[in-house]
């Protein structure tokens, strides 16, 4: 049986669509014949039962965490969507969102053995380490952003920290520990705060450290979604966001697609029902549908890559 796959969306800012694009592809997904999994991971705060128009539910994550429920299957959700069914954080309050080393371990381990094809996982707002370890969990990794100023800029944040968390969950394995132990410090002695300038140390370093960083830039590469995009100014914004990751990060950020600014989101939302039902034929579904599109070409020419947290122990 084909490995089933982990398609994650964050972003720095909240507001900025998460759940509108993760849930909508997740129901693009499950109408093309998929068997799909909504996992709402903006634990504190998660609202995708409500988007969905699930009533509230009455089991959630955290019964799996406390280990009050063993088996995770138990916990999802139907929906009126053929093939998708809700794995909901709606219960779920301020202990969860900090999962503990253990728990999280045994949660990724139980995501991955759930019958899928795919599990979309809307993550919440920040650069809290657990949403960071759940994007990086992902064999896609999707990062939303809309055309104003907070939201590039904690999209700048959140691509730096993920960057560097992921060099922190790699290093153990490359003898490496210590010295990137010595350089997440705030105080760090070598004056490294920009994924530019840990690349640049570890390449003076030499031997092993340039192989092992050379290594965690060709496994970085989320894709960028420019959402709520309004004018030809605004349609700069992802290309623009691409250049500069390279140019002052050095890494590559991969810019896969925009969805217009409609009125028929927000009348969704007041609908309760997602867009991909209510307005399938919207403009922002077509901009979705040629996204998805992508992303399921990037997969197939991916194929046999794993996932950044494949290799990690967490």
């Amino acid at each position: 049986m084909e490995q089933k796959k982990i398609w994650a969306f964050g972003g720095g800012k909240g507001g900025v669509g998460k759940s509108f694009v993760a849930g909508n592809l997740g129901i693009l997904l499950a109408q093309n014949g998929y068997n799909v999994i909504l996992a709402d991971l903006d634990l504190g705060g998660a609202n995708m039962h409500t988007w969905l128009g699930v009533n509230s539910p009455t089991k959630s994550i955290s019964e799996f965490i406390e280990r009050e429920e063993q088996d995770i299957k138990k916990l999802l959700i139907p929906t009126d969507i053929p093939g998708l069914n809700l794995l909901s954080g709606a219960k779920d309050g301020v202990e969860i969102a900090n999962m503990k080393h253990t728990q999280k371990r045994r949660f990724i381990t139980a995501l991955r053995q759930l019958d899928a094809d795919y599990i979309v996982i809307d993550l919440g707002a920040g650069t809290a380490y657990n949403t960071i370890d759940f994007f990086l969990l992902a064999d896609s990794q999707g990062l939303i952003v809309i055309p104003e100023p907070t939201s590039i800029e904690n999209a700048y944040r959140f691509i730096k920290n993920s960057f560097f968390r992921q060099v922190f969950h790699n290093s153990q394995g490359f003898g490496l520990k210590n010295v990137v132990n010595e350089i997440m410090r705030k105080d760090n002695p070598h004056n490294v705060n920009t994924p530019r300038e840990l690349i640049d140390y570890f390449n003076k370093l030499g031997g092993k450290a340039t192989v092992f960083i050379e290594e965690q830039i060709q496994y970085f590469m989320p894709k960028l979604i420019l959402n709520q995009v309004r004018t030809e100014r605004d349609q700069m914004v992802g290309p623009a966001m691409k250049k500069a990751c390279l140019k002052y990060f050095n890494l590559n950020v991969k810019f896969i697609g925009q969805v217009s600014f409609d009125d028929s989101v927000r009348k969704s939302v007041l609908e309760r029902q997602p867009l991909a039902v209510a307005y399938s034929d919207s403009e922002p579904m077509e901009q979705l549908e040629v996204i998805l599109t992508d992303l399921l070409k990037d997969e197939k020419e991916n194929a046999g890559n794993n996932s950044i947290l494949s290799q990690l122990t967490l």
